[in-house]
C-alpha cells in the first residue's frame, strides 16, 4: 500500500508493475494482482504463498458454503434484483463479497465507509520478512471474515494504522471481485468534483482515501466505488455538495448490514432522512433503519426472528422492530447467518420496498 501507483488511467487496465509474489519482475495487471490478493493466482511452490492461498480457499469455502451461496438464493427469490443501475451500501466497509449477492449484476456499486481506501498491497517490493507479514495478516483477514461474515470497525482501523503489513481496504475488495469471478480491469484513486457533485477517476497523484474498482464478468462491465466519507450530520452539513450527493445515492436500491446501529443515533439524520424519502428499496439487517423509520417507506417483510439487539449495543434496542415481529405470524425463512447475530433464533433481515406512486 505503500509503493506509489502509476497515476495514468487506463479505462481497460492498470499495470502494477513486477510480479506479485514471484521472484521474477515482469509487468502484473491488476487482474494479476486481484488473483495473487485471492489466493486464486497459479499454484505456489513458496511454502509460504503456499500456506496463504490455503487459508484464504478454505476461509472462502466456509463464508460461500454457509453464507454466500445461501444469500445469493435467498437473494435471487426475496430481492430479485433485476440488474443495472447503481447500489448504495453506506457503512459497508469493504464488503463487496455481500452486496454483490443481494444485488447482482449491477452496473455500480458504491461502497461508503469512513476509513481510507489507501493503494493496493506491492508484496514483490517487499523484503522476506515483510511479505511473512503481509501473508500472515491478510491470511488472517480472511479467516476472520469466512468465520464473522462482516468487518469489525476495529480491525478496519487497525489495517489504516498499520500500513507497512499492506493490508488495507483497496487489496481486499480486489481480492473479493477475484473471488466473486470478476476480472479487475483497472483501479484508479477517485477525487469528488463539486462542480458535478459526484466521485471521477482520477488522472493524477492523490491521496488513495477512495478507490474505483473497474470489473467485467460474463461480458459486462461493472464500476465498484468505494467512497471514504464521513456519513454523520456534521461532516455531511460542512459540505453541501457531499450532502446532495448523499441525496442521490439514497434514491438508488441501498443495502444496510453491520452498520453498529449508527442510522438510528441522532446524529446520522442527513442520511436517515434521504434513505426514508428516497429509497425504492432497503434490505437491511437490525443494524439499519429503526422499524419506525423503516416502515415509513413502505410494508416492511420480516425475516427470521428478533427480540432484542446485540449486547454490544445498549442505547439502540429496536424495541419497535421487536414488537413487529412478536406480532408477525409468518415471517419468512433466514437460512444462514447474516450480521452480529448469528444464532437462528435471533437474527433478521427486513426488506422493504417504496410501493408505485398514481
Amino acid at each position: 500500500m505503500l509503493h506509489t501507483l502509476t497515476r495514468t488511467l487506463l479505462v481497460c487496465a492498470l499495470s502494477l508493475a513486477s510480479s506479485l509474489w514471484p521472484a521474477s519482475a515482469t509487468e502484473m495487471s491488476a487482474q494479476q494482482a486481484a488473483l495473487g490478493f485471492a489466493g486464486l493466482d497459479a499454484p505456489a511452490t513458496d511454502p509460504a504463498h503456499k500456506a496463504f492461498q490455503q487459508r484464504a480457499a478454505l476461509a472462502w469455502a466456509s463464508y460461500d458454503k454457509q453464507v454466500g451461496q445461501p444469500l445469493a438464493v435467498w437473494s435471487k427469490r426475496e430481492v430479485a434484483y433485476a440488474g443495472g443501475g447503481t447500489v448504495f451500501y453506506p457503512f459497508s466497509g469493504p464488503d463487496f463479497a455481500t452486496v454483490a449477492r443481494v444485488y447482482p449484476d449491477a452496473e455500480r456499486y458504491v461502497l461508503v465507509a469512513i476509513q481510507f481506501a489507501g493503494q493496493p498491497a506491492r508484496p514483490e517490493n517487499m523484503n522476506a520478512v515483510q511479505r511473512a507479514e503481509f501473508e500472515r495478516k491478510f491470511g488472517g483477514a480472511w479467516e476472520k471474515f469466512g468465520k464473522l461474515g462482516y468487518f469489525r470497525t476495529v480491525d478496519l482501523n487497525d489495517d489504516q494504522r498499520d500500513r507497512a503489513s499492506g493490508v488495507g481496504t483497496t487489496t481486499i475488495l480486489m481480492a473479493f471481485a477475484a473471488r466473486l469471478g470478476y476480472e479487475v480491469t483497472g483501479v484508479a484513486p477517485l477525487s469528488f468534483s463539486a462542480d458535478k457533485g459526484e466521485w471521477e477517476a482520477a488522472s493524477t497523484e492523490t491521496k488513495s482515501r477512495s478507490v474505483r474498482l473497474f470489473l467485467q464478468k460474463a461480458g459486462r462491465k461493472a464500476t465498484l466505488d468505494y467512497v471514504s466519507l464521513d456519513l454523520s450530520d456534521g461532516a455531511l452539513k460542512a459540505g453541501e455538495a457531499h450532502t446532495v450527493w448523499i441525496k442521490h445515492m439514497a434514491a438508488q436500491p441501498v443495502l444496510l448490514k453491520a452498520a453498529s446501529h449508527l442510522l438510528q443515533q441522532a446524529n446520522f439524520r442527513v442520511l436517515r432522512d434521504a434513505l426514508v424519502a428516497a429509497a425504492p428499496i432497503v434490505v437491511q439487517d437490525e443494524t439499519g433503519l429503526d422499524y419506525k423509520e423503516l416502515s415509513k417507506i413502505g410494508p416492511v417483510r420480516l425475516y427470521g426472528k428478533f427480540s432484542q439487539a446485540h449486547p454490544l449495543f445498549t442505547t439502540t434496542t429496536q424495541p419497535a422492530l421487536a414488537a413487529a415481529y412478536r406480532a408477525e405470524k409468518s415471517p419468512g425463512d433466514l437460512p444462514f447467518a447474516f450480521s452480529y447475530l448469528k444464532t437462528a433464533d435471533a437474527r433478521s433481515m427486513q426488506v422493504v420496498r417504496r410501493p408505485p406512486t398514481n
